[in-house]
């Protein structure tokens, strides 16, 4: 890169990033105002709202960062073009494809921000918000700590790893105690479904514990007199949001095993690859649209047109994804779709703009 194209790298990052912390104040600021009526109902203090607060932001930040990425490459781009920076670097030889492969590289590197906010911090983030929320649901019948669950239910206490639906659990164990506190008895199970008089567990092995000795057991299947309605368990049950990819596609599999649909599952899926992604051609739009009406514009336009576009880009994007399943087209395609023609407009600006 030479050293017109840094310049133009550390305008486009300074306004994307100026972007992101201006959306991030009003974020907090409007959440901190809606809840704070509630904060007798959920037990939270002003600090622990303003921490619960903070937590949900990368989640909502990762959502709309192809928005913020478009603003703020016009932002930054904008204010050289009115200072008329932009037209002597023409002057002096920068082309719009040099200028594209500036915004190609910024793209990278907000993408990859993207991803990491998206696939890392996002999820731990909100599966934190959710248990500050379920600690004061539960009042003590359950836990959720890390991906497990912890419930009791009089002499039992029940542990499973990961609850696919209110319905289906996945690695349950249960342990049932005497009234003197000695552990009776034990069973573990890779699968279990929540019925309407108990859980019913499938291929359980379990140690039962007799005076001074222990018996080992095996149940195909076993219903196990646990009173715990679906609706408690739906409390503590892992959301979608709080998985990484990795997570959410052995989710996905393990849903297909059992025959049960995924299409939620995949659509966060390719959600969640193409947020990143879409990064790319919002930023290369910006060049032809500088580069066209907006070069004198004022920055408040500049904004509006920013905000105009990915409003469209999102409808757009809400529209396919929804109506996909309606139409039969496959959920990687109807997920890709929007962001495709995205990028078929931007370099179809750029060959014009050249």
């Amino acid at each position: 890169m030479n050293r017109f194209e840094r310049y133009l790298l550390r305008n486009m990052l300074a306004g994307v990033g100026t972007v992101l912390l201006v959306m991030s104040a009003l974020v907090v600021f409007v959440n901190v105002l809606s809840q704070v009526e509630d904060l007798h109902d959920t037990g939270f203090s002003a600090g622990q709202l303003l921490f619960y607060v903070s937590l949900r932001l990368p989640g909502f930040l990762f959502q709309t960062i192809p928005i913020a990425a478009l603003i703020g490459t016009l932002l930054g781009l904008g204010s050289l073009a009115v200072q008329r920076e932009l037209i002597a670097m023409q002057v002096l030889g920068l082309s719009i494809w040099r200028m594209a492969r500036a915004a190609t590289l910024a793209a990278l590197l907000v993408g990859a921000g993207a991803w990491v906010l998206g696939d890392v911090v996002a999820p731990r983030a909100d599966a934190m918000a959710r248990q500050m929320r379920d600690a004061q649901r539960l009042g003590g019948v359950g836990a959720l700590l890390a991906n497990q669950v912890w419930l009791r239910d009089g002499v039992y206490f029940i542990r499973v790893d990961r609850l696919v639906s209110p319905r289906l659990l996945r690695g349950v164990e249960v342990m049932e105690f005497g009234e003197g506190g000695q552990l009776r008895q034990i069973v573990r199970a890779p699968r279990a479904v929540v019925e309407p008089d108990g859980w019913l567990l499938f291929d359980g092995k379990g140690t039962r514990f007799e005076g001074e000795g222990a018996t080992m057991f095996q149940q195909a299947q076993q219903l196990w007199p646990l009173r715990i309605e679906p609706e408690m368990v739906e409390v503590l049950a892992v959301k979608p949001e709080t998985l990484t990819l990795a997570e959410l596609w052995r989710q996905m599999q393990f849903l297909k095993e059992n025959g049960l649909q995924t299409a939620s599952f995949a659509a966060l899926f390719w959600s969640r690859l193409i947020t990143p992604v879409s990064v790319l051609p919002m930023m290369l739009l910006a060049v032809p649209l500088l580069l066209g009406g907006l070069r004198d514009s004022s920055m408040v336009r500049r904004v509006g047109i920013g905000v105009g576009i990915g409003a469209i880009y999102y409808l757009v994007n809400l529209t396919v994804g929804g109506g996909g399943a309606v139409l039969g087209l496959p959920v990687v395609v109807s997920a890709w779709l929007p962001t495709g023609l995205l990028s078929l407009l931007a370099l179809w600006s750029l060959a014009r703009s050249r």
